[in-house]
């Protein structure tokens, strides 16, 4: 079975949004196909990665929420593994917290490669440009 890439070298993922018209969070790396990121509430995000622990590494620093908790509160947490992790390249811009932990979501966390029949069947819109 062929693989047929909706992004190419010499093209940038600019942004996307959904059937309703909603943005959803993009992150290009430069190189490799574009996978998406659902939990239980829906996307979180489409990245652009060369390998699937690539795209899941940039959706734990750049789409995955900050844990809510203090630091003290998350080491005291026995379930601690199962419900946060470290953010691979620490805080984001957007913690709050500055601690650099996220929460994971324990009803569901998939990353797929995003195919041209998914992306049909999850109505989403791509916006991609040639790089100049």
């Amino acid at each position: 079975m062929q693989k047929i890439d909706l992004i190419s070298d010499g093209q940038s993922l600019i942004g996307a949004t959904n059937r309703f018209g909603r943005a959803i969070e993009v992150y290009d790396d430069g190189f490799g196909p574009l996978w998406i990121h659902r939990h239980s509430m829906g996307i979180s995000g489409i990245v652009r990665a060369q390998t699937w622990e690539d795209a899941y590494s940039i959706c734990e620093d750049e789409f995955f929420p900050e844990a809510s908790e203090t630091l003290a509160e998350l080491m005291d947490n026995v379930l601690f593994h199962e419900s946060f992790g470290f953010r691979p390249n620490g805080p984001n811009k957007n913690d709050m917290r500055n601690h650099g932990i996220y929460a994971k979501d324990l009803d569901g966390d998939f990353l797929d490669r995003l195919t041209p029949k998914l992306l049909n069947r999850l109505e989403i819109s791509l916006q991609i440009e040639a790089i100049s």
